[in-house]
């Protein structure tokens, strides 16, 4: 009896709490949203066998209960139609702000360029790598090549723009030729753009590396295109080669116009002492190119380069030739006076004497620099007359040297030179004079450094009778006697 009164009481406390489990276990099977599945109660569901990657990866969770998400659990809403597709739509710029804004590009690059400071270059590259209009990059990359900086800006541009831009980025790399530049050079010449072909075989030689010369002297002047033949001729003479001297001549000789251009300019580029006298003979042969031959010898900065230019000024018929010219002496500042000899020879000498050593003969339409004027007169016979004139001190290149080595110094009397004086443009216009100075005006200001040359007729010259300039070579100075001194007969004469 007892015994069924105790499994009574048990029964009667413990029913409510298996009812309450009961309840909760079918609640939880119809509502497994809330992250607690079937799986995780020991219950295998029929719907786990056909659940795909993405589903399984939603569903795996710790025995915490909570989700553990992967980067696939987000999957992509299918538009159930293609009208719930939305277009991208790009506004099109009004024709005139689109222009307005390509004009205030190119306006800041060009303000920023003649400041020319580390900022400029600075703003010049962001709006080379950044602008959205090509008219304002391509005129950023042709002014980093004007400035001769931003060479990384240019490679970048080269690497990721398009047609114009990349043509005058490796414009302006070719223009500043740094080694830096050497595998965009090398991968340029195999482009099957002209303008990027014709820049990179020039930049070769700027950089002056054994391996360019290799390339332009094995694939450069073999290029079927001649004005890529040229350019790379141009590249060569950068290098200074005497055994190159001879590919020069030959295309020189050549019957194509190109070919003889550019060995024209690569000459130009040599420092070779004797490349001056090759571009005076190919002026002979091709007359017609007379001012690709006034642009080369303008890459040469010497003093001989100056007379010849002046020579070439003086001889010349053509006024835009001439126009040329003045414009280069103007460039490299060549201000001063200058004799051009009118007789059929003029003998530099030693002293201000008519009886004087010679030092060397120069012929008809030779230019000198004077470099003083004798302070008293001198008379001499000449073509059986007497004339008063002064004697000048003359700067002259003698042989095919033109450089500093060859300049030679020698006095000669004043009826055998025309002067012309080249004067500053700020100050005054190039005046050419057929006149001699006014002894008052003759004399030199000290204040001004000034360089004459001038020579005297030869009938019976031999070059054996003049003795090269060396050490032993002085030439005297007369300047200090206000006095006259004459003579009866001009030795030349």
């Amino acid at each position: 009896m007892q015994t069924l009164i105790l499994v009574f009481l048990i029964l009667f406390f413990t029913y409510p709490l298996l009812s309450q489990e009961r309840s909760q276990f079918l609640f939880e099977k119809k509502s497994p949203e809330k992250g607690f599945t079937l799986s995780q109660a020991g219950i295998p569901d029929e719907s786990e066998e056909e659940m795909d990657e993405d589903d399984i990866s939603t569903t795996i969770g710790s025995k915490t209960g909570k989700d553990v998400r992967t980067k696939s659990s987000s999957k992509p809403k299918v538009p159930s139609s293609h009208n719930q597709w939305s277009k991208i739509e790009i506004p099109e710029m009004d024709p005139e702000k689109k222009k307005q804004m390509i004009k205030e590009g190119i306006l800041s690059i060009q303000t920023h360029e003649e400041r020319n400071n580390n900022n400029s270059v600075k703003q010049i590259s962001r709006l080379l790598l950044t602008n959205p209009f090509p008219e304002v990059r391509t005129e950023a990359a042709r002014s980093l090549g004007r400035i001769g900086k931003g060479v990384k800006s240019l490679h970048k541009a080269i690497d990721s723009d398009g047609y114009e831009v990349r043509q005058e980025a490796y414009k302006s790399i070719e223009r500043i030729g740094s080694r830096s530049s050497m595998k965009y050079f090398v991968a340029g010449v195999k482009s099957s753009d002209f303008e990027i072909k014709s820049a990179s075989y020039k930049g070769l030689g700027k950089t002056r590396s054994s391996i360019g010369r290799d390339i332009i002297l094995k694939q450069g002047i073999q290029e079927p295109e001649p004005a890529i033949v040229s350019a790379a001729l141009t590249g060569l003479g950068y290098f200074s080669r005497k055994e190159d001297l001879s590919i020069f001549y030959k295309f020189l000789t050549s019957e194509v116009t190109e070919h003889k251009i550019g060995a024209i300019q690569g000459l130009g580029y040599s420092k070779l002492t004797d490349t001056v006298d090759y571009l005076l003979k190919a002026l002979e042969i091709n007359p017609a190119l007379e001012p690709e031959i006034i642009h080369a010898i303008s890459q040469k900065k010497t003093l001989p380069a100056t007379l010849i230019l002046i020579k070439l000024m003086h001889s010349s018929k053509n006024e835009n030739y001439q126009a040329m010219i003045q414009k280069e002496l103007y460039k490299r500042k060549a201000f001063g006076r200058y004799a051009i000899v009118k007789t059929n020879t003029a003998s530099l000498r030693k002293s201000s004497k008519a009886n004087s050593g010679k030092i060397a003969v120069l012929a008809n339409g030779e230019v000198a620099l004077i470099r003083k004027v004798t302070e008293k007169l001198f008379k001499a016979k000449m073509n059986k007359e007497v004339i008063e004139d002064r004697y000048y001190l003359l700067q002259a290149y003698y042989g095919k040297d033109t450089t500093k080595k060859g300049i030679i110094e020698g006095w000669v009397f004043g009826p055998k030179i025309d002067i012309i004086s080249i004067n500053d443009p700020g100050r005054s216009k190039v005046v050419a004079s057929k006149s001699k100075p006014t002894p008052s005006s003759s004399i030199p200001d000290e204040s001004e450094e000034i360089f004459d040359e001038d020579s005297e007729d030869e009938k019976n010259f031999k070059s054996s009778d003049i003795k090269t300039p060396g050490k032993d070579t002085k030439v005297s100075d007369n300047t200090k006697s206000a006095e006259p001194e004459f003579y009866d007969e001009d030795e030349d004469e």
